[in-house]
């Protein structure tokens, strides 16, 4: 029952930590995953913010150039002089010169500028080129662009796209650039009459898209309006496979360049971002689980041996044990339950116990009345007898003081019916029983007195001595000459003892040990019925403390002990 209750009672307090720690647990990791997710496009947002803010101010680089050919006609008027005819003076030198520096100081003052070329529409196909000056497709080793702005539409103003421009035939040395190509306009003239391209330096793009890779695994690429990579950054990237799989995937496509921004992180990153967080949340929850548990263990054991200790005052009280003693401990509440628990059961035991106290008492009073039936008729018969007995011898003798003796006793017993008698008159009524039990016997034994004087007067129940008396005349001194009884009454805190020694034969160990299970027993015993009598009237009148005590020596003597109360 105590197993079961300390089970049922550990479950109970620790299923609600466990569903708690878990839920709270399960709530923190969705927090710490969510919080992960925002990270990871926060990332996305700031990558594609610093990106699309850099190709912002390299485009605004090759529309200050376009502007500064479109919109003066001085400048265009000249150029394209220059461009139709060549170096043929000394005025288009000075031309030629000027332009040069011109473009070669925007050029070389920004780091991320490849080079620019300038082409206007002329017979022999020269366009200006920086760091070059005038230059053709018989002397400069770069003229794919050309081609290219001869393939594309008239009406398409703007495109950019990747290339690669050798310095030589051999292809062997060759610099990956983005070319972005401008159409240029003449103010008297709605179609365009040439181009401006500037290459962009690849490797300072690839740069930039590091430099926004916010995570290894992130991969940052910038894409034309054909879907053409023009550069990329962080991890590389398969473009069979669609970047939006498995990734958070965030683009921001420039209407007016055509210029897309991708950025895309894996899932994965995700739970690396949260995996921290997260083991940190499991050991936490395991502490606190941990710490549950042993909490509710402890609280349970505490509750446990609670309710056992008033399991136990329960069960001593149905088995008429002594109930055990309450102990003070940390749980002052649990004191005080077993406390109220246990005076209820000694209430209970003690109304018993009186209840009981009181049958007995009226069983006793009972037979004594019933052996108080006309005892007239007995002391009549025996006077008859004694004056029988006188008449025949002539006088008095044994016989006839016999008779006198008993009928004393008889009297004493029968007659007077109060329970409490003096001390003086219970030993006066024992000698003449003693006086009896010497005729009878032959004077085979003596008995010794030692009373105080002032226990006379002092009262208890009638017949402590008898019982015991005859126990050791008729068992102890049996077949035995010269025996000695001594009869001792003395006092001491408050108790009367009585002791009654005889120097008879003795009891063995398992002889005494069965007589005071006798003596302890609750049905009438077969053997020993006056002490037996005389051990429960002692409880009944007194209490659990005037109980008899027997010690013997075999061969030597037995001793009978007991104390009552003094009452005067």
């Amino acid at each position: 029952m105590k197993r079961r209750f300390f089970l049922k009672n550990f479950a109970m307090m620790t299923v609600p930590t466990l569903l708690a720690v878990l839920l709270i647990g399960l709530l923190s990791m969705f927090l710490v995953y969510d919080n992960a997710k925002k990270a990871v496009n926060s990332a996305n947002e700031r990558a594609l913010s610093a990106l699309r803010e850099s190709m912002e101010l390299i485009l605004s680089e090759a529309d200050a150039q376009s502007l500064n050919y479109s919109v003066s006609p001085h400048v265009m008027l000249r150029l394209e002089d220059l461009l139709e005819n060549g170096y043929i003076g000394k005025e288009q030198m000075d031309t030629a010169y000027m332009f040069k520096s011109f473009v070669d100081s925007s050029v070389n003052c920004k780091p991320f500028v490849h080079s620019l070329y300038i082409y206007l529409e002329n017979e022999k196909g020269y366009f200006f080129a920086s760091t070059v000056g005038l230059a053709n497709s018989f002397n400069h080793y770069d003229t794919e662009w050309l081609e290219r702005t001869g393939q594309m539409p008239i009406t398409r103003r703007q495109w950019i796209e990747p290339r690669e421009i050798r310095q030589n035939d051999s292809g062997r040395y060759k610099t990956p650039v983005v070319s972005v190509y401008k159409r240029l306009y003449a103010s008297d003239k709605n179609a365009p009459i040439g181009v401006l391209v500037l290459n962009i330096r690849e490797d300072y793009l690839n740069s930039l898209c590091r430099e926004s890779v916010a995570y290894e695994q992130q991969s940052i690429l910038l894409m034309n309006e054909q879907g053409e990579v023009l550069c990329q950054g962080g991890a590389a990237v398969d473009m069979e496979q669609p970047l939006q799989k498995d990734a958070f995937f965030l683009s921001d496509t420039n209407q007016a360049s055509g210029i897309t921004c991708v950025s895309a992180i894996p899932n994965s990153i995700v739970w690396e971002q949260a995996q921290p967080v997260a083991i940190l949340v499991g050991q936490v929850m395991a502490a606190a689980f941990a710490m549950g548990i042993i909490a509710a263990y402890f609280a349970t054991r505490r509750n446990a041996r609670a309710v056992g200790a008033i399991v136990n005052l329960v069960d001593s009280a149905e088995h008429g044990e002594p109930l055990p003693d309450v102990k003070q401990d940390s749980d002052i509440y649990g004191y005080i339950t077993q406390g109220i628990v246990r005076g209820f059961l000694e209430r209970n035991a003690l109304d018993k116990q009186l209840a009981e106290k009181r049958y007995r008492l009226e069983a006793m009073y009972f037979s004594f009345l019933q052996s108080q039936l006309n005892p007239h008729f007995l002391f009549n018969t025996l006077k008859n007898i004694f004056w029988k007995t006188v008449k025949l011898t002539g006088g008095a003798n044994d016989a006839s003081h016999m008779i006198d003796l008993l009928t004393s006793v008889l009297y004493y017993t029968l007659v007077n019916r109060e329970q409490y008698v003096k001390i003086e008159e219970e030993c006066t009524h024992t000698s003449k029983y003693i006086e009896i039990q010497s005729l009878r016997f032959d004077n085979a034994f003596c008995v010794e007195w030692n009373v105080e004087k002032e226990l006379r007067e002092c009262r208890c129940i009638k017949f402590l001595l008898q019982p015991i008396l005859e126990n050791s005349i008729s068992h102890g001194l049996r077949n035995k000459e010269n025996g000695l009884i001594r009869i001792s009454i003395s006092s001491s805190r408050e108790r009367i003892f009585f002791s009654v020694c005889d120097s008879g034969a003795g009891f063995t160990a398992e002889r005494l040990s069965e007589i005071r299970t006798r003596l302890e027993s609750e049905d009438m015993p077969e053997e020993s019925i006056g002490l037996y009598n005389l051990n429960k009237r002692l409880q009944l009148a007194y209490d659990s403390e005037a109980s008899l005590s027997i010690e013997s020596v075999p061969g030597v003597e037995t001793v009978v002990r007991f104390s009552i109360p003094i009452r005067e």
